[in-house]
Formats: C-alpha cells, sequence, structure tokens
C-alpha cells in the first residue's frame, strides 16, 4: 500500500484529502505544519508527498528544497499560486507536480499515481554490471553490494538524476555542501569523484574539460 505525506494547515482541506486518499486504499500520514512535516519526511520514508505552499514555521518552499538534498520522493504541491512565474518557481524548487485550488480530489489521486508509476521506473538506474537503488540508496556491481559513502552517494545520485548532461563543478559543490563552500570543498569533491571510480568503473563518471563532469557518454578519463 503506498504511503502519502500530507502537509496542509487546513485541517479541513487535510480531512478530505486524507479520507479521499484512503478511500482509494492509501495510506495517509498528516503534519498541519512545514516543521513537523519536515521531520517526518526525513524520518520515514514515503512514496508521495502533498505539500501545501504556505505553511507555518516552514514553508513548502524550503521544505521542498531540504528534503530534495536527501530524497528523491514525488513531491506535488498545492497552491493558491497560478501565474506562470510561481509554476515555474515550483519546479525548480523540486517539486514533480503541482494543483492550484480549488481543485478536484479526482485530479490530484490521478497526478499521484501517475508520479508512484514513473517513480517506481525511476528506482533504479542500470550501467553495465552496476545496478544503483536510489530509494534504498544502495548500489551494486556484479551482484556485489558496495560500500558508499554518503557524499559519494550523493554525488553519483546528482549524476544520473541529470544522466544526459553535464554539470559544472559550481553546481555540483554548492548542491552538497552550499553556496558558501566553494572554494574549501573543490579539493574535497576531486577526491570523491577519484574514490567513485575507483569503487564504480572509471568509464561511468567522465569529465568534461575545464567544465565539471558527467554520467557515461563522450569525456576525458582523468589518471588516477
Amino acid at each position: 500500500m503506498p504511503k502519502i505525506l500530507l502537509v496542509e494547515d487546513n485541517q479541513q482541506i487535510a480531512k478530505n484529502i486524507k479520507t479521499y486518499l484512503e478511500l482509494e486504499g492509501r495510506e495517509v500520514r498528516t503534519s498541519y505544519d512545514g516543521e513537523k512535516g519536515l521531520m517526518m519526511a526525513k524520518m520515514q520514508e514515503y512514496d508521495l508527498i502533498v505539500l501545501d505552499l504556505m505553511l507555518p514555521w516552514i514553508d513548502g518552499r524550503v521544505f521542498c528544497q531540504a528534503i530534495r538534498k536527501e530524497k528523491n520522493v514525488p513531491i506535488i504541491i498545492i497552491t493558491a499560486k497560478s501565474q506562470l512565474e510561481d509554476k515555474l518557481e515550483l519546479f525548480n524548487l523540486g517539486a514533480d507536480d503541482y494543483l492550484v485550488k480549488p481543485f478536484d480530489l479526482e485530479e490530484l489521486f490521478a497526478r499521484g499515481q501517475a508520479l508512484l508509476r514513473r517513480g517506481i521506473r525511476e528506482t533504479f538506474f542500470h550501467f553495465e554490471d552496476i545496478i544503483v537503488n536510489l530509494q534504498k540508496k544502495e548500489v551494486k556491481k556484479a551482484g556485489k553490494l558496495l560500500h558508499l559513502t554518503l557524499k559519494e552517494f550523493q554525488i553519483l545520485e546528482l549524476l544520473i538524476k541529470n544522466k544526459g548532461r553535464a554539470l559544472s563543478r559550481t553546481d555540483i559543490i554548492t548542491e552538497l555542501w552550499g553556496d558558501d563552500a566553494i572554494w574549501e570543498s573543490d579539493n574535497k569533491l576531486d577526491v570523491y569523484i577519484s574514490t567513485l571510480r575507483k569503487k564504480l568503473h572509471k568509464q561511468i563518471i567522465t569529465t568534461v574539460k575545464g567544465y565539471g563532469y558527467s554520467l557515461g557518454g563522450d569525456g576525458e578519463q582523468e589518471e588516477e
């Protein structure tokens, strides 16, 4: 049974959504503020998060950015804003979909179903004899479980999510260490890339000279 986290401060709206989704066979946990909701999202695994944008204590924007740094769970934002620039902002924050209030509960269910189906397909990544389970954060090579540090896995996950395009060194460092760590984390990134290549396969991570890294494809391999 898919488990859904619903974060909505309007208790009547939350009750209506919860009742409908449970009638459709979903398990729903509810939070009425962003701070508690974020804690629940970090402590437990959910198949889908339905997130109101305007929340007390921690708003939906901060929530979305915080959880995206740790998990790949699908997120549907529910919001009263309908302007194009607002919608684009939601996707930039890491949302997978959005619904503008008021919305039909049947449509919410259908959107959630689509994300759940997509999530199943995107849970596993295959590259030659390497299998990455993004949900369980496990990596296997030739059937054997590899030990990756958290940062190594986060780099690999970031490259997987951006498969098909190169990421700059600055983008990777900012995502993993923050905007204020560009200079002090530059050498750290080199170390993590080097250890990842040794554990996985040199050809899985290619260097885009003078720019950054990409997953597979064309590029230069640095000597270790």
